[in-house]
Parts: C-alpha cells; structure tokens; sequence
C-alpha cells in the first residue's frame, strides 16, 4: 500500500526530516504480531509509519528515546494526567528536537498524536522552546497526496504550529486557510457539512 501512496504523491518531501513514535499497546504487547522489515531500519524497528515515510521519500531520522512511551499509557493518562504531559513533554518532545531539529513528529496512533500534540502547550507557556508538529502517518501521506490540509487532514485541530512544515512540504496553507474559513461561512448559511469520501483505487 505505501507504493500505491507514494505513486499517488502531489508534493516533494524529499527536504523533511521526520521522527516516528511507535504507540506502545501495537509492539510491546504483540511483538509478535507487529510488523518488522529488513528494509525498514534494517528490521530492527518497528516498520509501520516508517515505511510509508521512506516510500514518501521523505528523511527519517533517529533518536535515542524512541522505545519510550508518548505519555498516554493505558490508564494513567485519567489517573495521572499530569505525569503523563509531563511525561510526554520532558521525555519525548524534548529529545527529538534537540537531538534531530526534525520537522515533524508521526506516529500511528490517535491517543499518542493527541498526547504529543497537546501536551505542549503547557511547557511552551513556561517558557520552554522546544516543539514539533505531531501528525498521523495517514495525515501525512494525505497532505503529500494533495488532500486539503483542513477539510481532510483538520490540522485546525492541532496546537502545535504545522505551518512550517506545510510551507516546506510546498503547500500554500494560506490559501487553504481562507478556503476553510469561506467553507466554514457556507455551513453557517446552510450548506450541508463536506464529508470525506474515500478516492477508488485500483
């Protein structure tokens, strides 16, 4: 499937750099069951989301924290909200950027996009600097494929600023910013909400 995505690519992202964080409940609790690939980081990772960033043709790069839980967890996340922000901030976001200045984080699971996205709001309000945008490997290969960057992909969701990543990604997100906006004032006059129809392939 990620050569059918790759053929399907609109913009060049030979230029971003990307990490990946593998979501903890698909390969630690069903290593066996998990994906790996000798030409995915030589199999020794998990292949998911890596390999579709490689058939993108984008850089993968690498960090030394990368086994790391996001901070979700599987029920600390309600019991213990603010260890896991912490967690996910100090631990993780904090890492990657020093240690590859990537232009995007991707991982392959909503909890973990959420977590990693979110819980930078608060250390950036503390005055901390380091912050990447936090995306789907399905977000990031829509947007290489052309999708609308709010319409499909709802990056207005986000709090971690993407537009660095667009604009490098070649996408005009201005352009595509005021074409939601004038969306957004259609619905308001009635018009029925756009709804995301699948493309056929094949």
């Amino acid at each position: 499937m990620r050569f059918e995505i790759a053929q399907r690519k609109k913009f060049d992202v030979s230029q971003v750099k990307v990490a990946v964080h593998a979501a903890c409940h698909t390969y630690k609790l069903m290593a066996e069951d998990f994906t790996y690939d000798e030409s995915v980081l030589g199999g020794v990772k998990p292949a998911p989301t890596s390999s579709i960033a490689l058939a993108l043709g984008a850089k993968l790069v690498e960090y030394s924290n990368w086994y790391d839980c996001c901070g979700f967890g599987f029920r600390h996340i309600l019991t213990e909200r603010e260890i896991s922000r912490s967690f996910a901030y100090f631990r993780k976001i904090r890492p990657i950027v020093n240690e590859t200045r990537a232009d995007v984080l991707l991982t392959h699971d909503t909890g973990c996009v959420t977590t990693l996205d979110k819980s930078q709001v608060v250390p950036l309000a503390h005055g901390y600097k380091e912050s990447i945008p936090v995306l789907s490997d399905s977000q990031f290969a829509a947007l290489a494929m052309g999708a609308h960057p709010f319409l499909v992909c709802q990056l207005h969701w986000h709090v971690t600023d993407w537009s660095a990543l667009l604009s490098k990604m070649g996408i005009d997100w201005q352009k595509a910013k005021e074409e939601y906006k004038a969306y957004l004032e259609r619905v308001k006059k009635g018009e029925k909400p756009y709804l995301i129809k699948p493309p056929p392939f094949g």
